[in-house]
This record gives structure tokens, sequence and C-alpha cells, in this order.
């Protein structure tokens, strides 16, 4: 019972779905301003509902790979360079991409849909499209076994 109790309460402390937030704006902040990434992370790790390991380990991840997955990604762009994506919008396919390619734990269904639930409520109007567009592409190319494509 009081193991429980326990659980309940961390899970309350932790949301992945806030960290993801986190993520994107860390990362939006990077694209913006340049800073050290590290700087920019250290200011979030007091958050409420941040898993620090896991905001780490995405922002990091994405920050690193950001070549080889704009790269991953630029196929399904819909004839737009990766110039001509708003900061959001690349700092949503950034993380989003990260997890899909690197973080197999994560079902590909939870990271579109974690992905399009931020995007809804910080992107412009239409973005949601877009995004769920590149990471349903993404999904087939990097996990086409899960999404059952091959």
């Amino acid at each position: 019972m009081v193991l429980k109790i326990v659980k309940c309460l961390m899970s309350k402390k932790i949301s992945r779905s806030k960290t993801r937030i986190y993520a994107m704006e860390v990362i939006y902040q990077w694209l913006h301003t340049q800073q050290d990434i590290r700087e920019v992370l250290g200011r979030y790790e007091q958050k409420p509902l941040v898993d620090k390991t896991y905001l780490n380990e995405v922002v990091l991840g994405a920050v690193t790979k950001k070549q080889e997955i704009t790269e991953k990604i630029s196929p399904y762009l819909s004839n737009r360079s990766i110039d001509e994506v708003s900061q959001l919008e690349l700092s949503v396919l950034l993380f989003s991409s990260y997890e899909m390619m690197f973080q197999y734990d994560v079902p590909y269904r939870v990271v579109i849909n974690e992905a399009l639930n931020i995007v809804k409520q910080y992107g412009a109007q239409d973005s949601h499209r877009f995004i769920n567009s590149v990471l349903d592409q993404l999904a087939k190319d990097v996990r086409g076994m899960e999404c059952g494509d091959k």
C-alpha cells in the first residue's frame, strides 16, 4: 500500500509530457540565441515535473545529432528547406525525431502524439499537420516494423 502511494506521488512529480515541453523550449532557445546548450539546460533542471535525466538525454542527443536528424527529415519537409521551417517547428522536430530515431523504448505513436500536442498548444494554426506528416514518414522509414510497413 505504501509503495503504491509513493509511486503515485512520484508520478505526479515527474512527467515525460512536461519534460518534452521543456525540451522544445530549451532547443528553441538554443536555436534562437545560439547560447551554449548546457547553459540553457541548466535553467530547466529545477523546473517542476521535469525528468532531468530524460531532458538532458533528449536535448543533448537532438543537438548533437542535429545534422543527422535534419538530413533524415529533409525529404519529408513538403518542398521546404530546413531553413524555411520555423524555429518552433524545428525544435519539436529535432527532439521528436531524436526520440523516433534513437529512443526505441518510446513507441512511435507516443512520439507523434506528444509532438502534436505540443505543436497544437504552442505552434501556428496548421503546424500540427506539417509535424504529423514529417513524423509519420520518418516513423515508416526508421520504425517500419513497429509501424507494420516492413
